[in-house]
């Protein structure tokens, strides 16, 4: 009941500061308009590039932008209670702190996603006219891999956040991630377009997990099979869970406040 009280007061949180939701929205939309700006211009009507239509683009366009705005982030929550020592009292108190964590950015989440995502995808639904092939199958192997890539999002996140443990300033390392996943998730540019060494290297790392495969599962393009690719988001979980316990635990068998 504690953590569903932690999501319950995130979401009330990002329901309360109504100006910054305007700017988030607008935001997201600015960005959609740009991007799909370019493709149109890039991809002649009726052609091809890389078996990926004017339209395929114009739609990946759109939805990889709203899942990304769909997923919350907390960069700062962890790093400013360790700076200002509240940390301490955190760890004393009845429940566990990455969970914490994760309820807090479940309920932002929650909040993008029905708040700024779904109607975002809507309007531009009618505005660009973008051909999305929903169907009931499609929807049920899709929320799992949302869910898992959002679970991958969020531990990543908190792999960073736990530096703070070890660095005094992490911005950097922020810098350095939000690059990797501008360039290497798919947020912007589908993998179809890098060459096949630079897909293959990174098919080992979780950048392209984290929007490039749930935005091509929604428009029917991947050519995965679809256990595999859950298997894939398994063993990734894992992995990336298991770096970020390893520096969680060794972070506060270091952390020492006030000569605490």
């Amino acid at each position: 009941m504690a953590y569903l009280k932690f999501i319950s007061m995130s979401f009330q949180r990002s329901l309360a500061y109504r100006f910054e939701y305007y700017t988030a929205v607008l935001n997201a939309f600015l960005y959609i308009f740009i991007f799909t700006s370019v493709w149109k211009a890039l991809i002649p009507e009726g052609e091809t590039v890389n078996g990926l239509t004017r339209n395929n683009m114009v739609a990946y366009a759109v939805l990889s932008t709203l899942i990304k705005s769909s997923f919350g982030r907390n960069d700062s929550l962890l790093s400013q209670k360790v700076r200002t020592g509240e940390i301490a009292v955190d760890l004393m108190k009845p429940f566990s702190f990455p969970l914490m964590y994760l309820s807090d950015t479940f309920g932002s989440s929650l909040f993008q996603l029905f708040a700024r995502s779904l109607p975002l995808l809507a309007f531009c639904i009618f505005l660009f006219g973008i051909s999305v092939p929903v169907s009931g199958t499609l929807l049920l192997k899709f929320i799992p891999v949302y869910f898992l890539a959002f679970l991958l999002f969020f531990l990543m996140s908190f792999l960073i956040s736990s530096f703070s443990f070890y660095f005094v300033e992490i911005f950097p390392f922020w810098i350095f991630y939000y690059a990797m996943i501008t360039l290497c998730s798919g947020a912007i540019i589908p993998l179809d377009f890098f060459p096949e060494w630079l897909v293959n290297i990174l098919m080992g790392t979780p950048f392209p997990y984290l929007f490039y495969f749930p935005t091509m599962l929604l428009l029917d393009r991947i050519s995965m099979p679809y256990d595999i690719l859950l298997l894939r988001y398994a063993v990734l979980l894992a992995s990336v869970g298991g770096l970020c316990w390893l520096s969680y635990r060794g972070g506060l068998r270091k952390l020492s406040i006030a000569g605490g």
